[in-house]
């Protein structure tokens, strides 16, 4: 039986791996190494690189950078909220600026696996 390794409670890549075992009825006492946690996705893809794992979960970047296999389980959305009396200022519109540029888009592109065809769309609520 092969040997995981786990991120960090309270990561959201744990809460995903957690979410799904308990909907899929599974206990994680039944995964061999869920005990051992690592707090970056690239320490998860070191570890399984060194041959201390045999697999973690993990994004596809840090998967890539270690010259890893990859299997996709699933696709994360992140959202910057502000309140409206702040969306206005300087900084703000620059972080936004900055998010939407094709300098931006370039380097997520050389990470691999972002999907940014949303980026920077203000959303009022």
């Amino acid at each position: 039986m092969g040997k995981f390794v786990n991120r960090q409670r309270g990561s959201g890549t744990r809460l995903f791996l957690d979410y799904n075992l308990k909907k899929l009825n599974i206990n994680s006492q039944s995964i061999s190494g869920y005990e051992r946690e690592e707090f970056t996705h690239i320490a998860v893809a070191a570890v399984v690189a060194a041959g201390d794992a045999d697999c973690g979960l993990g994004v596809y970047s840090a998967a890539k950078l270690m010259n890893l296999d990859f299997v996709e389980l699933g696709n994360e959305e992140y959202d910057f909220a502000v309140s409206k009396e702040f969306i206005n200022m300087e900084m703000i519109t620059e972080f936004i600026n900055v998010i939407k540029s094709e300098e931006f888009k370039n380097e997520l592109d050389i990470l691999c696996g972002y999907d940014y065809t949303e980026i920077g769309k203000i959303i009022l609520l």
